[in-house]
């Protein structure tokens, strides 16, 4: 190993001037006196110039822009926080959210619980009311639970009284000159009233048929009561059969057929007549343009 001692040492000093060290020690006391004197006169300041007086009003202008300054810096550190909290939210939302179904099939999964709520508590309101019926109790009015309990109850009273249910009687006036021949007719009973009026109806008609003041081609297709209105829908014979009557016939035809009408179903007091579902429009030999009120 070398010596240490014996290496040579390079030491460089910035900014150093050369000094010639064989010059007396005075003038090189002199030199390091003006370095040190010109120094010290780029260290003094320059004189500042005179500040101008401010006036209160200034001043405080100048507070207020400070403190404006440092509130909207604040307010700035404010809303970067709270931007960067909602997006730390967002995307923790969109960590936690869960792909949800297509929408036509969400329709159809709340159609399905519909229907299945209103088929369970459809046949939960069936048990109950056949449990219901089983305990027994009063009944209120003439309700029936079931068919076979209206087919005991019609077959319990028909027991009772001893008798079959008999047939309706009506009566009936045919035309008979100026005046009107009664005639008493049974029928069983229909199903509904119109069904009644139709049949009493068609056995005029066939009346009149008999004395030829009809044409065989007449026949009653239809019938409908609203209050005092009858409502008769007839084929296209019936107009003809009344042009062929004339005025006295055909009135004392349309008079009877009012009269058998009103006394067996009241309130009617009125007949509308219709053609193949259509209203009449002639007023030859009688005006049926309206309802037939006349009678007796």
């Amino acid at each position: 190993m070398r010596d240490p001692e014996e290496r040579q040492r390079h030491f460089v000093i910035r900014d150093k001037k050369d000094e010639n060290y064989d010059q007396p020690a005075v003038r090189r006391r002199g030199l390091m006196r003006e370095e040190e004197a010109e120094e010290r006169e780029e260290r003094e300041e320059k004189p500042r110039s005179p500040r101008a007086r401010r006036t209160l009003r200034e001043r405080e202008m100048e507070e207020e822009e400070e403190a404006r300054s440092l509130r909207g810096s604040r307010k700035r550190k404010i809303m970067k926080r709270a931007d960067f909290d909602e997006e730390d939210d967002y995307e923790d939302e969109d960590d936690y959210e869960r792909p949800r179904a297509p929408k036509i099939v969400r329709i159809f999964a709340w159609i399905a619980l519909v229907v299945i709520l209103f088929t369970c508590g459809y046949v939960a309101t069936n048990y109950f009311f056949a449990w219901s019926d089983k305990q027994g109790g009063e009944r209120i009015g003439n309700v029936y639970g079931s068919g076979a309990e209206v087919a005991e109850t019609q077959q319990a009273a028909g027991q009772e009284t001893g008798e079959a249910p008999s047939d309706a009687r009506y009566n009936i006036y045919i035309p008979e000159g100026s005046s009107f021949q009664t005639r008493a007719i049974e029928l069983k009973p229909g199903g509904t009233r119109e069904d009644d009026m139709q049949k009493v109806l068609s056995m005029y008609i066939d009346s009149l048929k008999e004395t030829k003041a009809m044409d065989p081609a007449v026949s009653v297709t239809n019938v409908f009561q609203s209050g005092e209105w009858l409502y008769v829908d007839l084929t296209a014979a019936f107009q003809s059969s009344i042009k062929k009557l004339g005025k006295e016939k055909a009135t004392q035809a349309l008079n009877g057929m009012l009269n058998t009408m009103r006394d067996n179903f009241p309130p009617v007091k009125k007949i509308k007549f219709y053609v193949n579902a259509k209203e009449i429009t002639e007023k030859t030999p009688v005006d049926l343009t309206g309802a037939w009120t006349e009678g007796r």
